[in-house]
């Protein structure tokens, strides 16, 4: 079981490079990122969109792109589909996000006909390596998924728990996110946990436990769970954190990343191949730790 990004680079480096298609890759964090995993010969970069800008971008950033492929692509939509185009043809292993925004990128990985759309939900998996939680913590759904449904929370779970299995979790605890930790009718995110709590029981869900609701703190402290008489073998102990919307899954994954000192990452689990995809405005470790993430997923 990979326990921090230390191992989770030692792993890659261990292993077969894998190709990156970096769709808008003038672009300083991901550029930056990329050319790091490179030097550790755990990626082959494939460089798409203005070839002017990307070598002014690598200039700038003082970075040796000499011996990356460069493909010309004008503007964001060209970028993305070409990049795309990449791994949907064998060219490339995995895609990764540079300064296109994520609607765009999606936009082309989501066509029925040129993308790499899997048969179900895509959706993005955050994994949080935090000096206050004792092991990785995996986060979902703060990208792509709005307002889930309860089929929708199926499968963006199902997602979660596959990434938690390829990094060698058997049983990954899954700790579904409300305001509270009852049940309340007036509240349909707490319903929507209670069956999925059930469904985990009736192994519909797969190798995972599940349960829930659960507010923040009874998720990840044992302590909360003892002092509100809480008896669960999840809460405490998570390693997957399902929360209600984007918006409680946003708000979460940007408080860490602005707010503590935090490694994470984060991916697109449900197409044909891992999707490389973070903020324009994360940090070249955060881009870093996501490539790591992506070629040991892949």
């Amino acid at each position: 079981m990979i326990k921090s990004f230390e191992e989770m680079e030692v792993q890659a480096v261990s292993r077969p490079s894998k190709r990156i298609a970096l769709a808008m890759a003038e672009e300083t964090d991901a550029l930056t990122a990329i050319t790091h995993a490179a030097g550790k010969k755990i990626v082959q970069p494939i460089l798409i969109g203005s070839e002017t800008e990307i070598r002014k971008t690598a200039e700038k950033a003082e970075l040796d792109i000499s011996g990356f492929p460069i493909i010309q692509a004008d503007g964001s939509a060209d970028s993305a589909g070409k990049a795309v185009r990449l791994v949907r043809e064998g060219e490339a292993d995995l895609l990764m996000k540079g300064k296109v925004q994520t609607a765009i990128i999606m936009k082309a990985a989501l066509n029925r006909e040129t993308g790499i759309r899997g048969s179900g939900v895509l959706s993005h998996v955050t994994i949080i390596e935090t000096p206050f939680y004792h092991k990785l913590l995996f986060m979902s759904d703060p990208a792509l998924n709005i307002a889930p449904d309860l089929h929708t929370k199926v499968e963006i779970l199902k997602n979660a728990v596959q990434a938690a299995h390829l990094l060698g979790i058997d049983v990954p605890k899954v700790a579904v996110i409300g305001a509270l930790e009852k049940v309340n009718t007036a509240m349909p995110v707490t319903v929507d946990a209670a069956i999925l709590s059930k469904m985990g029981d009736r192994d519909q869900l797969g190798r995972c436990m599940v349960d829930g609701p659960f507010a923040l703190d009874n998720a990840i402290s044992k302590k909360s769970c003892e002092v509100k008489g809480i008896r669960t073998e999840v809460g405490g102990d998570a390693d997957i954190l399902l929360m209600p919307d984007i918006e409680a899954a946003n708000v979460f994954y940007k408080t860490f990343a602005y707010l503590s000192d935090t490694n994470m990452c984060g991916i697109i689990m449900g197409a044909l191949s891992p999707i490389i995809l973070t903020s324009r405005a994360d940090s070249n470790s955060t881009k870093y730790f996501s490539i790591l993430t992506g070629v040991t997923l892949a």
